[in-house]
């Protein structure tokens, strides 16, 4: 009984181990690296027309600018620290910020678009091998007016630069129509270069800041025209009074003397007749708004309603804004009245569109004598994210003052 005891247990453990399989670990994947190249000597390879890599050959770059604001689309942009370019991806994903990777080019294209070069089809699972995460490449200091072609891709650093007065209390983009925008920025020796911005972009309805200060950005171009790209609104420092010598803290300032009625973002509504507002100096240098609702041509009047509305303004993290104007007017006519609205559209016909709220204000007493209208406290509308004053003017058939409005400034006390 003992032996067929033994016996089982041997034939069992003998079965026991013919059964047993030995897994082979699956294959790690080899790229060759090929002949290393630097990126001054990859862009150096394009001489005009598609160059589509065959043999294998290697490039090191970091990675400076990502997909993940949604700013950039199935591209990045990498730098050796003397070179950058752009990498158009044929999918997204997969390499961030601080990534340090060879870029195995066999199979990819250098090649041009609008004047761009860039490395295309890139399959970041074939072409691209991560070596690191967490590095970085110091930014380029430079200014406005330096800015040129043999900049493309690199990350640079502007100082003293601030957005024009026409950028000022818009958004970086339209993201409720996803549609891209451009907006100017500029020095104060008035040197401008485009700041581009997707309509895609996680800050696309993010207001553009006033003030004055330093920036981020990576340099592209799009035909003749130098663009850059913001990779996050926090890289932007605009702490410092602008150029003109507005302070930070100041929602909206608006003086006119561009001699453009609605710069800034301001827009004017007719609801009744056919005059409008318009900039005017009346021969004396000094600009400012202007309504009156007389006809020259036939010495009448008309039944007029315009209104002259601000550019949307964040109130978010406000804390003690005011608002400060003057006006000044003749003839006899309705008051110019001032209003507040935190659900205005920003395009529609205030008549029939938003809540407005009237706004108490001292307005010149006639004669055409300039008065200052009292700081306005609108700290009511702290947290809203959206708020506009309006400027309605009314005139009739009968009668009509001619109304004249200058130094709009909202800013935190």
């Amino acid at each position: 009984m003992t032996k067929k005891l033994l016996i089982t247990g041997l034939i069992f453990g003998a079965l026991a181990t013919s059964c047993k399989r030995e897994y082979d670990s699956p294959p790690v994947k080899e790229t060759p690296t090929g002949g290393v190249l630097t990126l001054t000597q990859l862009r150096n390879l394009y001489t005009g027309t598609p160059h589509k890599f065959v043999g294998d050959s290697s490039v090191y770059a970091v990675v400076i600018a990502d997909e993940t604001s949604g700013n950039f689309y199935k591209e990045v942009y990498v730098s050796d620290g003397n070179a950058a370019l752009n990498l158009r991806l044929l999918t997204g994903g997969g390499l961030y910020e601080g990534d340090s990777i060879r870029i195995y080019l066999k199979g990819t294209v250098l090649s041009e678009y609008n004047d761009v070069l860039q490395l295309d089809s890139v399959d970041v699972d074939v072409n691209v091998i991560k070596q690191a995460t967490g590095k970085s490449i110091e930014p380029m200091v430079t200014t406005v007016d330096q800015i040129n072609p043999l900049m493309q891709g690199h990350l640079i650093k502007l100082e003293n630069v601030e957005f024009a007065q026409s950028a000022q209390g818009q958004t970086y983009a339209d993201a409720t129509n996803q549609q891209s925008v451009n907006h100017d920025l500029t020095d104060c020796n008035s040197n401008t270069v485009l700041v581009r911005t997707s309509g895609y972009a996680n800050f696309a309805g993010d207001v553009v800041p006033s003030g004055n200060g330093d920036m981020l950005a990576i340099v592209g171009q799009f035909g003749s025209d130098m663009q850059l790209y913001i990779r996050r609104p926090s890289e932007l420092n605009f702490n410092n009074p602008a150029c003109g010598g507005v302070p930070p803290g100041t929602y909206l300032n608006k003086d006119w003397e561009d001699q453009d009625l609605t710069s800034g973002g301001w827009v004017t509504k007719l609801v009744t007749g056919t005059k409008n507002w318009e900039a005017s100096d009346q021969g004396g240098g000094t600009w400012y708004a202007k309504m009156s609702n007389y006809d020259s041509g036939s010495m009448t009047n008309e039944t007029n309603e315009t209104w002259l509305i601000t550019p949307s303004m964040d109130f978010t993290s406000a804390t003690n804004p005011e608002l400060n104007f003057e006006t000044a007017y003749n003839y006899s006519g309705p008051a110019l009245e001032v209003f507040i609205s935190t659900d205005y559209n920003g395009i529609s016909n205030p008549a029939t569109q938003g809540t407005w709220t009237p706004l108490s204000a001292t307005l010149s007493p006639g004669s055409w004598t300039w008065t200052p209208s009292g700081a306005i406290n609108l700290s009511a509308y702290n947290g809203n994210g959206s708020v506009y004053i309006g400027f309605k003017y009314t005139g009739t058939n009968s009668n009509g003052s001619t109304w004249e409005l200058d130094n709009v400034n909202v800013a935190e006390n």
